[in-house]
Order: C-alpha cells, then structure tokens, then sequence
C-alpha cells in the first residue's frame, strides 16, 4: 500500500511523504505505483522549472517507493501562489487515485 503523508501549516502543505507499493500488480505493470510517481515527479519538476519555490528532496528510494519532499519557505510559513497551484493539483490527482482504486492500495494522511 502507498502511505501518502502531508504536512500542513496553516492548510499549506510543506512536506510530502510518500512510501510503500501499491500491491496492485507486479512490478513494472502497476498502474497505481506509476500513476502516483508521475504525478509527484511531474508536480515536483514543474515548482523547480516555473516557480522559485525553494524545496529540498529529503529522500528518494525506488525499491521502497519512498519520496520526501520538504518546501522550505512553506515550513516558515511562506508560500507561493504557483507553487501552492501545483501542490494542490497534486493533492487532487492523488485523492483521486485513491477515490478510484481505493484505500487497499492508496492511504493519504494530513498532519
């Protein structure tokens, strides 16, 4: 199962945590896994190219499915309106992965 955990202050997210596998498929053929890497890897791509949304990959490992993101001006409480966009446009896509294959496979957790 992924575990999607955000981190909020003040209802802005300064950190994603995501980990584990879906368990929908085999390995190279789940669609979850791969639906949930492109959208955080696309979201993450596009604040760096379009936006001077400071952040700082705390970790990334394949075979855990671990990705760990920290926006560090939002830590402290600053926030930008592109970056704020993008996050959120993640957000949306995650809940939906979740709507449409379920809690078996995709878990999302605010702290």
């Amino acid at each position: 199962m992924i575990k999607v955990t955000l981190y909020e202050n003040n209802n802005h997210v300064y950190r994603i945590h995501l980990e584990g596998h879906s368990g929908y498929a085999e390995h190279g053929n789940d669609i979850i896994c791969a639906a949930v890497s492109m959208l955080t890897f696309n979201t993450i791509n596009a604040i760096e190219c379009f936006t001077d949304e400071p952040f700082e990959v705390l970790a990334v490992d394949e075979k855990k499915g671990l990705i760990d993101v920290m926006f560090t001006k939002r830590q402290a409480g600053k926030y930008e309106p592109e970056a704020e966009l993008l996050i959120r446009t993640l957000i949306l896509g995650l809940m939906d992965t979740k709507e449409m294959y379920g809690e078996k496979y995709i878990q999302i957790h605010k702290q």
